[in-house]
């Protein structure tokens, strides 16, 4: 072959090598990107307000609330968990207050420990006037936002477009079984004067018991 036919042979490989870097480069520019795990449990939380869905969850904010019951009782167990919103002018704060409640069965005591802000505090500590039941992390499973967006998908969405001044309280604790045993669950409860929308979620598998 001539010295110059193989020069253009060498031109044209390297033009096609070229070409083909920038049409990588280019699809791996474009090309869509992967969607991040979903970590909601399947259900639709993107048509939560955003102040509800953007606002600190139970979880995210329990352990400076065990820290401060391990130091009022060692012994001191989870017994309920329990938030409350309002929206204002039809908009909800991302701002909430955790209550946490722990028994501590030695001593038969109960002690109130408020999450606000990113800070645990003992609220007040009294004497039970009966044992109350507690759970363990392990079993709660099912996070406050899981169990908002599944009242809100459950017609709640609905209930806050007729009422827009509703008082909406989530709150976990056992619940008694109807004869299947206890059951952890989240109870999520919107109310304004007398109409009520309720919706009971398994904490632990987040099947819904019943609305």
């Amino acid at each position: 072959m001539r010295r110059g036919a193989r020069r253009w042979v060498i031109l044209l490989g390297l033009a096609f090598v070229v070409a083909l870097a920038l049409a990588l480069l280019i699809l791996a520019l474009f090309r869509p990107s992967e969607r991040p795990a979903d970590t909601s449990g399947g259900l639709a939380l993107a048509s939560l307000p955003a102040g509800l869905a953007e606002g600190v969850t139970a979880r995210q904010v329990y352990p400076p609330a065990a820290e401060v019951a391990q130091s009022w009782q060692p012994d001191g167990q989870l017994a309920i968990v329990t938030a409350h919103w309002r929206p204002r002018q039809g908009r909800w704060s991302a701002a909430v207050a955790w209550m946490f409640q722990f028994y501590s069965p030695a001593t038969r005591r109960l002690a109130v420990v408020v999450v606000d802000g990113g800070r645990a505090r003992l609220l007040r500590e009294t004497l039970s006037p009966y044992p109350l039941r507690t759970f363990s992390t392990d079993d709660w499973q099912l996070d406050s936002l899981a169990a908002l967006g599944a009242w809100w998908n459950a017609g709640g969405g609905t209930f806050v477009s007729l009422y827009s001044e509703v008082d909406l309280t989530a709150q976990l604790r056992v619940l008694d079984g109807d004869g299947e045993g206890e059951r952890l669950a989240w109870a999520v409860t919107g109310i304004i004067g007398d109409q009520v929308k309720r919706l009971v979620v398994d904490g632990t598998t987040g099947e819904q018991i019943q609305d």
